[in-house]
């Protein structure tokens, strides 16, 4: 009966461990060969499965994207990070920031290649947009509650979430070219976060 009882779940693991190396292939090959190039055929023989199962997880190559994507995305760490906590803003958004930039580092090469298909590929674009857009909520309720408990001036949510992403996007990106600062990474992101606290933080 205890062997019965375990099949089903030890099909269930075996189902996910798959799903999870589909999601890894996909994203690895739309990184070498682009999205439109690279063919579902591609992504199953490499995952060493048929076509015809590969659609078993995902409906369509689209959505096998928006799965791989959102899964070496930095949204479950930002809920994580940025949900029902007390500590101070600032050492919130520094946390946030220092484990986005270490995302961004990690995954540099597979994010640089889809945000420049994202230029000519609408279903690659739609992806990122509705990531990005999403980071950017989750964010901006942050900095709402914060206003809310008189931390934070108020201000437009908004663009102080682009600022902060992109200043990250940008340090990440281009950090190879302007070699000449003396900060380390961290350092960078607190001053820049203080940079933008000393706009919005309410005088204590």
């Amino acid at each position: 009966m205890k062997t019965v009882l375990e099949k089903p779940n030890s099909r269930k693991s075996q189902m996910e461990k798959r799903r999870l190396v589909l999601l890894d292939t996909a994203i690895s090959k739309f990184a070498e060969g682009g999205f439109a190039k690279t063919t579902v055929k591609d992504i199953a023989a490499s995952a060493g499965i048929s076509s015809g199962l590969m659609y078993h997880y995902f409906p369509s190559k689209e959505k096998l994207l928006e799965a791989a994507v959102e899964k070496r995305s930095f949204l479950p760490q930002m809920r994580r990070i940025l949900t029902n906590t007390k500590k101070p803003c600032r050492e919130v958004l520094i946390n946030t920031a220092v484990r986005f930039s270490a995302l961004l580092e990690q995954e540099k090469n597979s994010i640089r290649i889809l945000l420049q298909e994202g230029h000519s590929n609408t279903e690659v674009k739609k992806v990122w947009d509705s990531l990005s857009s999403e980071g950017a909520a989750i964010l901006q309720q942050f900095l709402a509650s914060r206003i809310a408990a008189g931390e934070l001036k108020t201000h437009n949510t908004e663009v102080t979430a682009r600022c902060l992403f992109s200043i990250i996007f940008m340090f990440i990106f281009t950090k190879d070219i302007f070699k000449s600062s003396s900060l380390n990474d961290t350092q960078f992101i607190e001053q820049s976060i203080d940079s933008i606290l000393n706009g919005i933080q309410c005088s204590k």
